[in-house]
């Protein structure tokens, strides 16, 4: 078997023209085959279901632990980076289970394992693993996704590798590496119906019992694949190795070079690190769209569908054209109409991106081997996979202070879609010419330097500070008024120069709802106790009076540190302040001693809102963390959701009153448009300020169309602009 394995290893290249078996009488005369029509279909059921779960099961086990643990990006990129690890795990697992155990005992293992993962169902944590606040949150997190959905998805990412292993038993023919455009299929059905179909109809418990229920299917569909397992004889198992061992068309070498394989690595990581950072810098910088995140994440899927179904998709020579072009108007975007400066870009990035993911996969999809060496073949993709994923989240977060991780790596595509253009000899197949390629090296030096050069000398005067965290960049700007605090493209506040520094600007001017709000409660009590979920630069202190008492909540320690040291509104406020780090829900249920005259939640500027603090069991809480006659007020102003009409169901559900004030912005004092949601119970005093009575109220029209989100039960696409 020693003997067998080496030269398994030494196998180059990739499939024999003809599978072992191809032929109906052959098939029916041998009880070793069991690869028929009809069993192809247990094949391609398995592939197609596990692949739809693995990519199901990361939004709704993310929609469980949302609410425990602060509603932010953060915990979507903790979730993410954990199910690629796990992806990972399971094609190595595919892998050595291919590589040292015999048809039978692969079979016994996989079915063991199947039945301890159904197991462990079902995934929804219960109310027992809700954190008190203590913890560090990446790792409890960690640990609980660890204990709920470890198994079923260890299970499950070894799918893919594992089923085209097995089909390879008595067929080593290219439809063995389709079934890895099938899995990309469901993992792209799933990713676009959830949002859009599962979410909008089935509660958060609902979704994990029926993702419950089909791991369950998937467990009797595999297992009756692996039960087939049995029927390998010895003889066909040594047949299919030396069949796989016949001279490939890769090479008529016989080792699969060094290089070869760093390519299986490191293709894959930059076609990861490519969609992690166009993402960000899409959905952050140019448009921050609920959403948006879908296409780019489509776009990497359907690569991998099309440069795994056959070879004849892949063209090299055109799609690094059309690659470079995007590539060229990205960097001459501002020649543009400022009209449509931003949707130019943002599908430039996109096309962009297609083109790098086609090249890496497309190249990585030539490069395969002969099926025995299949499963470390993919064992090595998803390795560099979650290589990009550690890249970007981990390592670039560390490393630096804001996004420059975005035009090195489109510098390193740019120049090696140079290359690749030039190498190719023909538009019309994968034909190299690399002594071409190598003599126009330093163009692509040239290519790979300039921006990363260019972008080292442009004047950041406009700039102060920068900080990057686990929750993103954080950018301190100077104005010609004054100074700002930007999340992404978020303004955050803003404070002016000398001597209007303890003006209040932005979303919180004087003549915006909250402005007239705290001066109508500040004529009518002497001192007021004001909470604030969402500090930003802490605008809001400015209309802080010596007896006033002020609890600040906020989510990112960067923002308290940049509040603290660039701005003066809270060191020239002359309130008691209280600071609380951490969640605005679960601070607020923290804090049960506490009954607010004034509870502000400033957390909805960003259109990645925190959805959890928008449901009725947070109108709840809310309404019991108010004093007798205390007032909520709700900023909910957003370029892309309409959170108006939700908040108004939300209040008339709690048996409270709520209008909806818009403010107008003045650009010559720091003010911008802004809508505030004021609420309070029915008939209270607040109401009958001028610029209240004539605010929007709730009819009865709107509440009947107006969504109502629970903690079991929301989703962003209720409150869409253009959904409505």
């Amino acid at each position: 078997m020693g003997n067998k394995l080496d030269l398994m290893s030494k196998s180059t290249g990739q499939q024999p023209k003809k599978p072992l078996q191809n032929d109906s009488s052959t098939e029916a005369s041998d009880p070793g085959n069991f690869v028929s029509g009809r069993s192809m279909i247990w094949f391609a059921a398995t592939t197609l279901l596990g692949a739809f779960l693995v990519f199901q099961v990361q939004p709704i086990i993310s929609k469980c632990v949302l609410p425990w643990f602060g509603g932010t990006p953060a915990v979507w990129t903790t979730c993410m980076l954990f199910f690629q690890l796990l992806l990972f795990g399971g094609y190595l697992y595919a892998h050595l289970l291919r590589t040292y155990f015999n048809p039978v005992s692969q079979a016994v293992i996989h079915l063991l394992l199947l039945s301890a993962a159904a197991l462990t169902l079902p995934i929804e944590p219960s109310d027992a693993w809700k954190p008190s606040g203590s913890e560090s949150p990446t790792l409890y997190l960690l640990w609980m996704l660890a204990s709920h959905v470890g198994l079923p998805y260890f299970v499950l990412s070894s799918t893919g590798p594992l089923i085209q292993a097995w089909l390879s038993f008595q067929d080593t023919s290219d439809r063995v590496y389709r079934l890895y455009a099938l899995s990309n299929a469901g993992s792209l059905f799933a990713l676009l119906s959830y949002p859009f179909l599962f979410e909008p109809v089935f509660s958060v418990s609902t979704q994990s019992s029926l993702w419950s229920l089909l791991f369950c299917l998937f467990v009797l569909v595999q297992g009756y694949v692996a039960i087939s397992l049995f029927r390998i004889t010895p003889d066909a198992d040594e047949a299919s190795e030396a069949t796989d061992q016949q001279p490939a068309s890769i090479s008529s070498a016989t080792t699969i070079s060094a290089t070869t394989q760093f390519a299986w690595i490191a293709l894959p990581a930059l076609a990861s690190v490519m969609l992690l950072v166009v993402t960000n810098h899409v959905c952050q910088d140019i448009a921050v769209v609920p959403f948006l995140w879908v296409l780019p994440l489509s776009l990497y899927l359907a690569s991998f569908i099309i440069c795994f179904d056959s070879p004849q998709w892949y063209r090299p020579k055109p799609i690094a054209a059309v690659t470079l072009v995007a590539l060229a108007m990205i960097q001459g975007k501002t020649l543009l109409p400022g009209s449509i400066q931003l949707i130019a870009e943002a599908c430039c990035y996109m096309v962009m991106l297609l083109g790098a993911c086609l090249l890496c996969h497309g190249e990585v999809a030539r490069l395969k081997p002969s099926t025995n060496q299949l499963t470390k073949y993919y064992a090595m993709l998803s390795a560099g996979g979650a290589l990009g994923g550690v890249i970007v989240a981990i390592l670039c977060p560390l490393l630096l202070n804001n996004h420059a991780e975005l035009p090195f790596f489109v510098s390193l595509v740019t120049a090696l879609t140079f290359l690749l253009f030039f190498a190719c000899k023909t538009w019309q197949r994968t034909e190299y010419d690399w002594a071409s390629a190598a003599r126009l090296k330093y163009g692509a030096l040239v290519l790979l330097v300039a921006p990363i050069v260019t972008m080292a000398f442009v004047s950041q005067n406009r700039t102060i500070a920068s900080q990057r965290n686990f929750f993103g960049v954080l950018t301190v700007r100077e104005k010609p008024l004054g100074i700002c605090l930007v999340h992404g493209s978020t303004l955050h506040g803003m404070q002016r120069h000398s001597p209007h520094q303890s003006q209040p600007t932005t979303y919180y001017g004087h003549e915006s709802g909250i402005g007239h709000v705290i001066k109508d409660m500040q004529r009518q009590s002497d001192s007021l106790h004001i909470g604030v979920v969402g500090l930003g630069c802490g605008v809001l202190t400015s209309y802080g009076r010596p007896s006033d008492e002020f609890e600040l909540i906020e989510i990112n320690p960067a923002v308290v540190e940049i509040a603290d040291q660039y701005f003066t509104f809270m060191k020239d406020c002359p309130s008691k302040m209280t600071q609380h780090l951490g969640d605005g829900r679960l601070v607020l249920e923290r804090l049960t001693d506490i009954r607010f005259d004034l509870l502000v939640l400033d957390a909805f500027s960003s259109d990645a809102i925190p959805a959890h603090l928008l449901t009725r069991e947070s109108m709840a809480l809310y309404r019991d963390r108010l004093a007798a006659d205390g007032v909520l007020a709700i900023h909910t102003s957003n370029n892309h959701l309409e959170l108006s009409p939700l908040v108004h169901h939300l209040s008339d559900d709690a048996g409270l009153e709520s209008r909806m004030v818009e403010g107008v912005g003045d650009e010559s004092i720091g003010t911008t448009h802004s809508t505030w949601m004021i609420i309070a119970k029915r008939g209270h005093n607040v109401f009958d300020a001028p610029v209240l009575a004539d605010a929007q109220q709730a009819d009865p029209e709107l509440l009947r169309h107006a969504p109502l989100w629970t903690d079991q039960h929301h989703n962003l696409v209720s409150v869409l602009r253009f959904w409505q």
